[in-house]
């Protein structure tokens, strides 16, 4: 079984008032067959949820990376013997690398406004890839851990 582990609920702030709380859904990847030709996709979400905790009103923007291990250009999930690569990204069609919003892949950004009873609200899917024809893989759990952090 492969497992891309996001952390537990994050918390940031900017403006008084304003609260930004980030919280991610596991990445599994499930069984892997190192010989099959088609590559094996998952996905994950990310939540964000903006709120005032007064009268402020006011508008949000930012952005949310993705940073582990590995360089976001060549990530890996790691095994008793042996390694998988795999790659993370922005779009379902999987051409644009998710990475840590600086030089090594692109980042997502939010926008919009928070109102006293109207929280800002986003969900954002992380979509996964191992590529096939892993031959070197051993039966073994691999693991990653990745932090989505919220900068705004």
């Amino acid at each position: 079984m492969l497992v891309l582990a996001m952390p537990q609920p994050a918390m940031a702030s900017s403006s008084p008032g304003i609260v930004c709380t980030i919280a991610a859904t596991a990445l599994m990847f499930g069984a892997y067959i190192p010989y099959r030709t088609n590559s094996t996709d998952s996905t994950a979400t990310i939540k964000v949820i903006c709120t005032t905790s007064d009268t402020v009103v006011g508008q949000v923007s930012g952005s949310i990376a993705l940073v582990g291990a590995s360089p976001a250009t060549d990530r890996h999930l790691i095994g008793n013997q042996s390694d998988l690569r795999f790659q993370l990204y922005l779009d379902p069609t999987r051409t644009r690398i998710w990475g840590n919003g600086m030089d090594q892949g692109s980042s997502v950004p939010i926008s919009g406004v928070v109102g006293v009873n109207a929280p800002y609200r986003q969900t954002i899917t992380v979509y996964g890839r191992i590529p096939p024809m892993a031959v070197a893989a051993v039966a073994a759990q691999y693991f990653d851990t990745i932090t989505a952090v919220l900068d705004y």
